[in-house]
């Protein structure tokens, strides 16, 4: 067991009462010159949505669990995240925020029958496209790249004064400079 699960293990426990470091330092007996490490610890439980800190700054546990896997959508705009243990969690279009096929996300169970589940993405953790390859459409003020990989989902704008030296139906290569925003 690793010392991140150790210390979520220590907040689970039905005995725990909310604590800041400082407390949880003395009661774990963590010495002096590792309390930088706990606190790193703490962040790193905290960005994963496993605890969180209350009002009086205290740490406890998340009140929903959350979840991190692999975002894949289809062309029909709704997706499947795949969790570590390989179980796959529906997330329709209306969920997915800004989520593009293959990014790294933080999704919550929205709603559990007995043969499937549905999330909603509530974190986009890690992007995986950066660069892709599409057909530039050129209008008058401004241009749009339409991707080849039909997984995407979305169009990507280009302002005028990034044309370069594309001409409309040129096969161009882009480079995402701005995500969008949810949805």
């Amino acid at each position: 067991m690793n010392k991140e699960e150790l210390i979520l293990d220590f907040i689970k426990d039905k005995n725990y009462v909310p604590m800041k470091k400082k407390e949880m330092a003395q009661i774990l007996m963590v010495p002096k010159e590792e309390e930088k490490e706990l606190q790193i610890i703490l962040d790193s439980l905290e960005r994963k949505y496993k605890i969180r800190k209350n009002r009086k700054n205290q740490y406890i546990i998340m009140d929903e669990p959350y979840f991190e896997g692999i975002y894949n959508r289809n062309q029909k705009g709704f997706g499947f995240v795949l969790l570590d243990n390989k179980e796959e969690i529906h997330i329709s279009s209306k969920y997915a925020d800004s989520a593009l096929d293959g990014d790294s996300v933080l999704i919550k169970i929205i709603e559990e029958t007995e043969k499937s589940k549905e999330g909603k993405i509530v974190k986009i953790l890690k992007r995986k496209i950066n660069k892709l390859v599409g057909t530039f459409q050129m209008s008058k003020n401004f241009g749009f790249v339409v991707p080849d990989n039909l997984k995407l989902g979305t169009d990507i704008f280009i302002p005028k004064k990034k044309f370069l030296t594309a001409k409309n139906k040129d096969k161009v290569v882009v480079k995402i400079t701005k995500y969008p925003e949810a949805r």
